[in-house]
């Protein structure tokens, strides 16, 4: 009888260890994970920073290049205003069908990706 009750507090102290050794490992992955998203979110965030920057000097650049050539210099930025404007008109009308599930997915693989 005596056997039985230390064999029971055994397998108790198993399942215990087995339940806290659970948690640790949720608690890890999910650490692992955070940490993922939270550094592809920062390159994100730069990558989107200096794109803005490059976009507003070629921007510039054009406007100021087409105005030299057109000999008016409301004309280039205004020319190069359009295109900004029917770039941006393109992407909303594209976003919903195909450039928000892609972004959507990247994001999902990102966050289930196993190390490399």
């Amino acid at each position: 009888m005596e056997e039985e009750k230390k064999s029971g507090e055994k397998i108790l102290d198993l399942a215990g260890d087995m339940v806290e050794n659970y948690r640790n490992l949720v608690t890890l992955k999910v650490i692992e994970q955070s940490s993922r998203v939270g550094s592809v979110s920062i390159v994100g965030l730069l990558v989107l920073i200096v794109g803005v920057f490059v976009l507003l000097f070629a921007g510039l650049g054009l406007s100021w290049w087409l105005g030299e050539v057109l000999g008016n210099m409301k004309a280039g930025f205004f020319i190069v205003c359009g295109a900004y404007t029917l770039l941006l008109v393109v992407l909303i009308l594209i976003s919903k069908r195909t450039l928000l599930p892609a972004i959507r997915d990247m994001i999902i693989k990102k966050i289930y990706e196993e190390d490399q």
